[in-house]
């Protein structure tokens, strides 16, 4: 159970939701072959998780939220870790190459290379607006699930690709205030701490205002139907909702309330391209 808590499967589980979402509108993929990318780029993806919990063991042990976590206590040694989070990049890498072709099995090993060495190591510990640059390493999920079908470029995997681009910043802005004291502890380098709360909130709200303007632009290019323009329009409505209440509240449950709204609309978003698309 310590191993797939060092995984964070709903981390996770929201990447998978991506993968299966890029396979879809690339093509109609067999059953089999979407369950293959799927369990390979989970393993890929815990396993980068896994390495990140390893380099980041010590900034856990500092901070409340992340304290109790299997390397941080000492539950799991992390030379096991890595020596799981490993096998699992590689293996998941390997069942790729099989499954689906090199492309896929690169872009695995790209994106655990881009999270753990450069936004871990690199970007995290000198950039205020780190999350900005990480929020790269979500690409590669709906690459992989793409890629895998043998679908060339369209406009739907680079909306796709962008929506989660813009996603990933406020959703990290929106943790860092909730637990700004607890980050300021840590010593790691946050826009709450270069540039204030204030500012931080601001941030979010740009960030809300072009995702949903974003979002807009497939339904106006008639790119998908009025289902998927009804569900966006819900679901940035809910959005906007927990924006406006965290300009006005100013409060870290406020900011908590935004970082777990932000999943749910992430997967919304997500719902709303296939059904667009299909219907």
């Amino acid at each position: 159970m310590d191993f797939v808590r060092l995984a964070q499967p709903r981390i996770v589980a929201l990447f998978l939701l991506a993968v299966v979402a890029a396979m879809l509108l690339a093509g109609r993929p067999g059953a089999v072959l979407v369950s293959q990318v799927v369990a390979a780029t989970a393993l890929a993806v815990g396993g980068a998780a896994m390495l990140n919990n390893v380099l980041e063991a010590k900034l856990d042990q500092s901070m409340q939220r992340t304290r109790r976590r299997p390397t941080a206590s000492g539950a799991v040694d992390r030379r096991h870790a890595v020596s799981v989070g490993a096998g699992m990049v590689v293996v998941g890498a390997a069942a790729l190459w099989s499954w689906a072709g090199a492309g896929a099995a690169g872009l695995a090993l790209g994106g655990a290379l881009y999270y753990v060495l450069v936004y871990t190591l690199v970007l995290k510990p000198h950039l205020a607006l780190s999350a900005v640059p990480g929020s790269l390493a979500g690409v590669f999920p709906p690459l992989i699930g793409w890629v895998a079908v043998g679908a060339p470029p369209t406009a739907s995997i680079l909306f796709l690709c962008a929506f989660i681009v813009c996603w990933s910043p406020p959703h990290s802005w929106a943790l860092v205030l909730a637990l700004a004291d607890e980050y300021e502890d840590s010593g790691i380098p946050t826009p709450v701490a270069r540039y204030g709360p204030r500012a931080t909130r601001r941030l979010i709200v740009a960030a809300v205002a072009v995702l949903t303007g974003l979002t807009m632009a497939p339904a106006l290019a008639g790119i998908y139907g009025p289902v998927y323009l009804w569900m966006c329009l819900g679901a940035g409505a809910a959005l906007w909702w927990l924006a406006i209440r965290l300009i006005v509240k100013r409060t870290p449950a406020a900011s908590w309330a935004f970082f777990k709204g932000s999943g749910p609309y992430l997967a919304v978003v997500l719902v709303a391209m296939l059904l667009g698309d299909r219907l």
